[in-house]
């Protein structure tokens, strides 16, 4: 079984989602370029999601303070701060497993519960891998990998979800990819998924579009068959067999901020009235009554194909900070219409980073798109002010 076999694709039950609006989304936040490309990328590929099945649950205690080492992968990718650690510790966002002795072992491999962070939509979780590497420049991966959140039978809602190893590099927060130490990634490197213990990391990032989804709830990971791939899409050449499985129950706090807004995106159509933040994810509402749209193609066998969409708001790109600083904030998600009122246009996402949403100072919303730009400027966006 591949890479993302086990996931199910789809949406929201109840959002109706335009051919048009789907297409363009996913390409914008999860098939961007890869790291060696110099265009605007989201350096994880997100798989859509529509439910997560029920499962059995578990608990697993923190070890002392003393033992803590927190994972260096979670810290780098989302840029946590000693200060924002300390803030989202203290706010049980943020739990360090190390110590607790949450490990398994199959043959020569060792795979150690790490770090989470849980917020209102998302789940990022991190594991140590140690007694395996990869052959020389090929990507390691698990044969299967699968996170099963026990949601009570409250299943139907879109999001998103990713499997993967660090490999060094993270989002410099505008729309670029750099090394963990802000260096450039240079034409033609290879990635390093090994850290200077001889250990790699290995990344689990979830979304829901529902509130408090995550919060609390027991959780049970399951990776199968460690690893490499073998440059076929899904195709994993395995060394190292086995199952390693994890039972406990997620910690984590709602530190949104909900902004009631009326805000014209230009002359876009759309209204943007309301906004939740959190340090992880975003929530926004449109008034954006439908526009159909008619777009012709050419089929595989030849003949002209004609199919109605729909127009689609300007969708999210980031905040700007109270200090000036422009971050673009590209992940996961889900989108569509509310079932509601079908005028209302709602689109959820995690952050690759972790922000300061009191230090937030204006939302983000693309005017426009383009592979080339490295760092976009500020006219390509709509500026929503929040104060």
């Amino acid at each position: 079984m591949g890479r993302f076999d086990n996931m199910i694709h789809g949406l929201q039950e109840d959002m109706e989602v335009p051919e048009k609006v789907w297409e363009k989304y996913t390409y914008t936040l999860s098939q961007l370029p890869d790291k060696k490309g110099t265009s605007v990328r989201r350096r994880k590929k997100y798989v859509w999601v529509a439910a997560a099945a029920v499962l059995a649950s578990g608990a697993v205690s923190v070890g002392a303070a003393a033992y803590i080492r927190w994972s260096q992968s979670l810290e780098n990718e989302l840029h946590i701060t000693p200060e924002q650690r300390e803030e989202l510790v203290d706010n049980k966002m943020m739990t360090s497993y190390s110590g607790s002795g949450k490990s398994v072992t199959q043959g020569d491999v060792t795979v150690t519960l790490q770090d989470c962070v849980v917020g209102n939509y998302a789940a990022v979780i991190s594991f140590k891998v140690e007694g395996y590497q990869p052959p020389e420049g090929m990507q390691p991966q698990f044969a299967y990998a699968h996170a099963e959140v026990d949601d009570g039978g409250d299943s139907m809602y879109g999001g998103s979800e990713s499997y993967d190893f660090y490999d060094g590099l993270v989002s410099d927060g505008n729309g670029g990819t750099v090394h963990a130490d802000g260096t450039p990634v240079e034409e033609g490197e290879q990635s390093s998924y090994v850290l200077e213990d001889g250990s790699m990391e290995y990344q689990i990032w979830l979304n829901r579009d529902k509130s408090d989804y995550y919060i609390g709830r027991p959780i049970h990971v399951e990776l199968q068959d460690l690893g490499y791939y073998t440059g076929k899409v899904s195709d994993v050449e395995v060394e190292a067999e086995g199952t390693w499985s994890f039972d406990w129950t997620l910690p984590g706090k709602d530190m949104t901020e909900t902004y009631t807004l009326d805000a014209e995106l230009g002359e876009s159509g759309a209204v943007v009235q309301q906004a939740e933040l959190s340090p992880l994810s975003a929530v926004i509402l449109y008034d954006f009554p439908k526009q159909e749209m008619t777009e012709t193609g050419i089929g595989a066998d030849g003949e002209e194909t004609v199919h109605t969409t729909y127009v689609e708001p300007p969708i999210f790109a980031g905040v700007r900070m109270k200090d000036g600083t422009i971050s673009l904030l590209y992940g996961g998600g889900s989108l569509g219409y509310t079932e509601e009122n079908p005028d209302i246009f709602k689109y959820m996402t995690t952050f690759q980073q972790v922000i300061d949403v009191e230090q937030v100072a204006d939302l983000l919303f693309w005017k426009s798109y383009s592979e080339t730009d490295t760092v976009p400027a500020e006219e390509k966006f709509y500026i929503v002010p929040l104060g």
